[in-house]
């Protein structure tokens, strides 16, 4: 069967290979890529890896947004079928992505002790929020943190945020009972709390806790309690904390979607000092009520020195109610006097509508970005709302549907130095070189070498290329005297950071082949030799269990025979009886199709 299962996977991978698509590069403006008619979700595939990347469509696109960052999204839904933690490039290339975080939520990247990290969740979130663990990895996308909620509960989806302190701030939902009479449901109900904790990153440590049950009243929210609240398998989600932001005084900005306002609590009491929207708003409202009518909103962040504050407003409140336009904010602030006013609101040229999820992020250029959650969208906006680039990673036809999605669209530095070595494919005499996640490639050098066990110095260059997007094709040129190959990758500084697997090219032969084909067939042999060393570990345990029980027939068999001789002695001897056991007599009874039983009584009982 393994013999089967690999030669499958090679046949699969050579029909991938085949019909890889390589960098097909993003569209402008696509009617066919909005219609779906390039796909639920447009993709493409590579020659060198089994990795499937996006293909995104610019709607908009203005030099303005090419700042050197690089796009991180978590893509994930029902028409993904690599859902995964990913890294864009400025148009829309793939640079990273990692299989094995299903359900990922929240890429973002930040320094923590003066090292980069991405961070991310990953769990369950089938239930509308999470029960899952946070992610911190670091520059070689190896994992360095794992951290998860302290007190015996479990991390929510909505946000993982390291402060300034360098502490993280986390969201968590807990079942717990409440009393529902204020919403005429019963005096023991059920309800799902919203709680946030600050936790020290290394130990796992809470060092502050909140629950919204002791500060909010459930007659603030605008989410009736029907068909929930009575049992604790349906309890009712009153609060719906999404975001949480500390500040340099140590209290904390808060977001809850169901209460539609933002409020400040304090880092030490947990009391509330204000809130803003809602129906307990405590600001007066400058801009005419346009800072305050926020709704199911997300991403709250403090900007300028805590003097203004920015979030993604959502302006919905379900499906079953009228849908409104989503926005950003940029929000003035005044804490003692106790006013709000707008600075700036950002709207998609093409009036989206989020029913979830989304953020908002003030880049170092100056630059907005709004990620649209539900809507496989981002878009990039001057400060003061120019539309710069308009970019979809999904078809605008099936918009929140919940097909193709992506939690938080953000934007940030990062260098990448994966542990594993890059990818090569060699199809005909044109071959193609990818690695995943590796960022300070510029040139892909083409080398050959007359043997494959050539040492570096060895190999001599036959081409190059600079990099282009995840993959780059670089054809053999045809007064190549060098029957073995290699692709090396170069820096700005043309030093080496990683090289390929070598590959034989023979140009009267139309070859296909790769590093996967290589991992295959290793993989093949080490299935062999596992296979081999698990059936000798077996037969040798067989072997020694066969012997032990020969030898346990053989002395059963020598027993009967001295009893029927009465060689007493011998037997004490073979059973092991100790000297005082040995001047006992040994009464005998032989019984027909039976073993041998026999008893040791002292002689005197006997007689």
């Amino acid at each position: 069967m393994p013999g089967h299962l690999n030669l499958s996977y090679v046949l699969c991978l050579a029909v991938l290979i085949s019909s890889a698509l390589a960098d097909v590069g993003a569209y402008y403006g696509s009617n066919e890529y909005e219609k779906g008619e390039l796909g639920e979700w447009p993709q493409q595939t590579y020659h060198s890896s089994r990795i499937i990347g996006p293909v995104v469509d610019f709607l908009q696109h203005s030099d303005r947004c090419d700042d050197g960052l690089y796009t991180m999204l978590s893509l994930r839904g029902s028409k993904v079928p690599s859902p995964g933690p990913m890294i864009l490039d400025g148009k829309g290339n793939l640079v990273w992505t990692a299989e094995g975080y299903v359900q990922p939520y929240a890429l973002a990247k930040y320094t923590y002790k003066g090292n980069d990290y991405l961070t991310f969740w990953v769990g369950n979130d089938e239930i509308g929020h999470g029960e899952g663990m946070y992610y911190m990895l670091d520059s070689s996308y190896e994992e360095a943190f794992k951290v998860s909620a302290a007190n015996g509960l479990r991390g929510d989806l909505h946000e993982f945020h390291i402060t300034r302190d360098e502490t993280a701030v986390i969201t968590i939902y807990e079942i717990i009972q409440a009393n529902l009479t204020s919403m005429y449901g019963p005096e023991e109900g059920w309800i799902w709390d919203g709680l946030f904790q600050e936790l020290d990153i290394e130990t796992g440590e809470a060092l502050f806790q909140w629950r919204a049950s002791e500060h909010f009243e459930f007659t603030e929210g605008y989410v009736a309690r029907v068909g929930s609240g009575e049992s604790e398998d349906r309890p009712w989600d009153f609060f719906h904390i999404n975001s949480v932001d500390k500040d340099s005084k140590g209290n904390f900005l808060i977001s809850t979607r169901y209460m539609s306002c933002l409020a400040y609590i304090d880092g030490k009491t947990g009391e509330i000092i204000w809130k803003l929207g809602g129906k307990k708003n405590m600001f007066k409202d400058l801009s005419g009520g346009a800072a305050t009518n926020i709704s199911w909103q997300h991403h709250a962040r403090w900007v300028d020195n805590e003097t203004a504050i920015t979030l993604f407003d959502n302006a919905s409140r379900g499906p079953a109610d009228p849908e409104h336009i989503s926005r950003g904010l940029y929000l003035d602030v005044d804490q003692e006097k106790m006013t709000v006013k707008v600075r700036h609101e950002y709207w998609n040229p093409h009036n989206i509508s989020s029913q979830s999820q989304g953020s908002l992020q003030l880049l170092d250029s100056g630059n907005v970005l709004i990620g649209y959650g539900a809507n496989p969208a981002w878009t990039e906006f001057s400060v003061d709302g120019e539309v710069l680039c308009d970019v979809h990673f999904g078809p605008q036809f099936n918009f929140d549907t919940g097909e193709v999605l992506s939690y938080r669209a953000l934007k940030h530095s990062w260098v990448g130095f994966p542990k594993t070595d890059p990818e090569i494919a060699l199809q005909g005499n044109t071959t193609y070189v990818s690695w995943n996640g590796a960022t300070e490639v510029v040139t892909w050098v083409l080398e050959g070498a007359d043997s494959s066990g050539a040492d570096d110095e060895e190999y001599l260059t036959i081409d190059s290329r600079p990099k282009e997007g995840f993959e780059t094709e670089i054809p053999i040129p045809p007064d190549n005297v060098h029957r073995f190959i290699r692709i090396s990758g170069q820096d700005a500084n043309r030093d080496i950071l990683g090289s390929t697997l070598t590959l034989e090219w023979d140009p009267s032969h139309n070859i296909t082949t790769s590093s996967l084909d290589i991992q295959a067939t290793n993989n093949k042999w080490l299935m062999f030799f596992s296979t081999a060393f698990s059936t000798t570990i077996f037969l040798v345990i067989a072997w020694w269990a066969s012997m032990r029980l020969l030898d346990h027939f053989r002395r059963q068999k020598k027993r009967k025979q001295r009893l029927l001789r009465g060689d007493l002695q011998d037997l004490a001897a073979d059973e092991e009886l100790s000297e005082d056991e040995i001047g006992h007599s040994v009464e005998f009874s032989l019984l027909q199709n039976a073993d041998i039983h026999y008893d040791i009584r002292p002689l005197d009982e006997l007689r």
